[in-house]
């Protein structure tokens, strides 16, 4: 675990990992309303999560350093692979609470113009 998150580090990825023996969560380091999508770069990389969460990878008792190295492989793989594809890009004042903020705001624009007679140029009224 820590080999591999001095190498995200190393890698400039707001990924990390902690554990509990054989249980192991993501975490990151930076907000992002996508993070999320990290799941979906990890299972195109072979890795799938547990069904828990979506951030917990529960590993077998006889996992080898071999195996580690090859899954640890793969989660940076699925890192770097995120960051290219930009998911990871935000603004310097971006912050966890200013998402929160805007996706509230974004709900209530979007219950609003549903429940408008006139409805909106997004979400036109069906009749």
């Amino acid at each position: 675990m820590a080999a591999l998150n001095d190498r995200l580090a190393a890698a400039h990825l707001p990924v990390r990992v902690a554990n509990l023996s054989s249980i192991w969560t993501i975490y990151y380091s930076a907000p992002s309303r996508y993070n999320w999508m990290f799941q979906y770069h990890l299972r195109a990389a072979g890795l799938a999560l547990s069904w828990v969460g979506t951030g917990r990878l529960i590993f077998s008792l006889n996992y080898t350093e071999g195996d580690f190295t090859e899954v640890a492989d793969r989660i940076l793989s699925a890192a770097q692979g995120m960051q290219r594809d930009g998911w990871w890009w935000s603004s310097p004042q971006l912050t966890n609470k200013s998402i929160r903020r805007r996706v509230f705001k974004e709900m209530i624009q979007a219950r609003w113009a549903s429940t408008s007679p006139m409805g909106s140029i997004s979400s036109p009224r069906i009749k």
